[in-house]
């Protein structure tokens, strides 16, 4: 009985180890890919970025999600996507691709805090973008001045920002407390469209909150008319676009805005 004691010993002291790197979750690595995090990066803009904050770090609605267990776990979507789900107010209808680019944007996020430990606040040092190229590219390629002025809703914007601030704020831009929200207008076979806040849509129907506050919802058909009105729709088309050079450009530009 004695001689066997060890033996016993060692594989409770196995199984113990087993369970405990069980808990532990993955160890290895999600490999990144860049791409995908691009594309990722779009569906963070559009889905998550009001409650989670540009950073990913949280915000007054929503925990960091550099910091979450769930995204520390999550392997290509196996664990974030099952959460959204279970989640109230969080993205039923992202298609499977869709969560998989947005797990490889935010191992990304992950990946760029732990490798930046260092906690001096960036300096101007970092504004290495020409202030005319970017005025150019506000008023020109980048379109910006059709929705923004520098004498306007931008007037002193530089003032007490720094670089890293100005942009992620226009990378990840927010829809201001009691500013414009996400409409959609639905058109039936007869003709008749209706507009309102956007509240739910997925491939089989869609719902509105229309200026009574009612919502009514649609059945989505060949015959009806779905047409989705985003008012940050142009900053998330140019996040294809950018060049390293436009964005620094860009916050040269609006850091010079006194």
């Amino acid at each position: 009985m004695r001689a066997l004691l060890p033996t016993i010993t060692g594989a409770v002291f196995l199984a113990a180890v087993a369970y405990a790197a069980g808990q532990a979750g993955p160890t290895e690595r999600q490999k990144i890919d860049n791409a995908a995090a691009t594309r990722g990066r779009a569906v963070y803009a559009q889905s998550c970025i009001n409650c989670h904050g540009s950073n990913v770090k949280g915000g007054e609605s929503g925990p960091d999600l550099i910091r979450s267990a769930v995204v520390l776990r999550d392997r290509l979507g196996n664990e974030i996507g099952p959460a959204m789900k279970k989640l109230a107010n969080h993205p039923k209808d992202l298609t499977p691709e869709q969560v998989v680019d947005l797990s490889h944007f935010l191992h990304q996020r992950i990946e760029t805090t732990s490798s930046n430990r260092n906690a001096t606040p960036p300096n101007a040092s970092i504004l290495t973008g020409n202030v005319q190229a970017g005025k150019a590219y506000f008023n020109g390629a980048g379109k910006c001045s059709t929705c923004h002025s520098p004498t306007g809703d931008l007037a002193a914007y530089g003032t007490g920002k720094t670089a890293i601030t100005i942009q992620q704020n226009f990378l990840f831009p927010r829809v201001a407390r009691g500013g414009k929200q996400l409409e959609v207008t639905v058109t039936s076979a007869a003709g008749k469209a209706i507009r309102g806040a956007l509240v739910r849509i997925d491939d089989f129907k869609v719902s509105l909150r229309d200026d009574a506050g009612q919502t009514q919802m649609f059945e989505r058909a060949a015959n009806v008319k779905v047409e989705v009105h985003d008012p940050l729709a142009a900053h998330h088309e140019l996040l294809d676009q950018y060049t390293d050079a436009d964005m620094h450009n860009i916050v040269a530009y609006l850091e010079s805005l006194k």
